[in-house]
């Protein structure tokens, strides 16, 4: 888990200024250097770059459409003016908070904050077309280095989509993969939860603050994600549930996935449009297939009828990331014979260990130890114990899902 133990106290004043949202913050750093610029700067200049942003913006959007009455285009100007001048005036009286005490609240809450001028500022997330320019963020942040999916579906799900939810997500953890959701009741909450059983990586993004828990049904699996993977937001702490915010909470889903998995979902809900906005940022879409006569599977298969991939079984969303050989063998068994050509070059602890371990299973730490010890005859140190693991780590050979768990690759 990545976690800043700086913040960037401006940009975090920035973006706790009530009434400013990351498009109006996108605006003004596409012509400033910083939020600290911004900070030091003059509300009229404010208003300016607003001004000039809106209306650079309102001209690509009219290129094509150039038949517009000019009193209609006068008055689209007056309107962008209009709200530039309040949104430049809501700045300018923020002035008067101390961005180092908004930097001590959220140290006192425990709560991380990255910026885009950050390096620690998820690189899935910069990549999307509306980009938040901050995030807030309880225990870490998901790791660059590995595959992720959004497991999304029907807050009122079946028991079909219930067990689904859980064998998919539980499937996708243990081979490394992360599962992203928004901890929602039903096949959100289901997702996160197997997947940290399993000992793998689950982050959730909320559409209220990291402090706040929402739905109060899912508290506990709130701690688990605070303690064990992560909780992210775009809005400050303290901002309670809206519907407003839900889509927008959406968007973030997707963006921090490479592909997004919806196991249960109805034709017209909040599901679909998190497929949308994993569509227009380029995400890849997979789907369960389910009965023609349940509903809840109704926006499943119409998402697979206009070209969404058939989740059949977790290996299929799986070999989407680790691949499928050129004969069509999964490349689980390329590995698998690649890993014992590597078995000549292992000798003592390091072997046992190799072996114990396999291809593809999770296994806790002590369950190793235990196996190890029984094979050997004797106890095993737990500096002896990692000092093995580092090794296959190194050496490709393993890889550590979650704190205390290992897969062997």
């Amino acid at each position: 888990m990545v976690r800043e133990n700086k913040y960037n106290r401006y940009a975090l004043w920035l973006c706790s200024i009530p009434g400013i949202g990351s498009t109006t913050i996108r605006a003004l750093m596409e012509r400033a250097s910083g939020a600290e610029e911004i900070y030091y700067m003059e509300e009229s200049e404010i208003c300016r770059l607003l001004i000039t942003s809106a209306m650079e913006k309102k001209e690509r959007e009219t290129a094509e459409h150039k038949s517009g009455r000019t009193q209609k285009k006068e008055q689209t100007e007056a309107g962008i003016k209009t709200s530039a001048a309040k949104r430049a005036a809501l700045i300018a009286r923020a002035k008067g908070d101390d961005p180092a005490q908004k930097e001590a609240e959220l140290e006192r809450g425990g709560i991380g904050f990255v910026c885009m001028e950050d390096a620690g500022f998820p690189d899935r997330l910069r990549e999307i077309p509306d980009s938040p320019y901050g995030l807030y963020y309880l225990g870490g942040l998901p790791r660059e280095d590995r595959p992720s999916v959004a497991v999304i579906g029907a807050r009122n799900c079946s028991g079909y989509g219930r067990e689904q939810a859980r064998v998919y997500a539980e499937r996708l953890a243990m081979r490394g993969i992360t599962v992203i959701s928004g901890m929602a009741r039903g096949v959100d909450g289901i997702a996160g939860r197997a997947a940290l059983d399993a000992g793998g990586d689950s982050y959730a993004v909320l559409g209220c603050g990291v402090d706040v828990v929402y739905p109060t049904e899912n508290a506990q699996l709130y701690r688990f994600l605070r303690e064990k993977g992560g909780i992210l937001s775009e809005v400050p702490p303290g901002t309670q549930p809206r519907s407003t915010l839900f889509p927008m909470r959406n968007r973030l889903i997707s963006g921090l996935s490479d592909a997004v998995l919806v196991i249960e979902a109805r034709r017209r809900s909040g599901t679909v449009i998190t497929v949308d906005a994993a569509l227009e940022q380029g995400r890849d879409i997979f789907a369960l297939p389910g009965r023609v006569s349940d509903s809840l599977s109704d926006g499943c298969n119409f998402l697979i009828s206009q070209g969404a991939a058939i989740a059949c079984t977790p290996d299929t969303v799986v070999e989407h990331f680790y691949g499928v050989s050129a004969e069509g063998t999964d490349m689980s068994e390329t590995n698998r014979k690649r890993r014992l050509a590597r078995r000549s070059e292992l000798a003592g602890l390091e072997a046992v260990f190799f072996d114990v371990l396999g291809l593809g299973d999770v296994m806790e730490s002590q369950f190793l130890l235990q196996r190890a010890e029984f094979i050997i005859g004797r106890r095993i140190g737990v500096e002896e114990f990692m000092s093995c693991m580092v090794s296959l780590q190194i050496r490709g050979l393993a890889r550590e899902v979650g704190m205390g768990h290992f897969m062997g690759i």
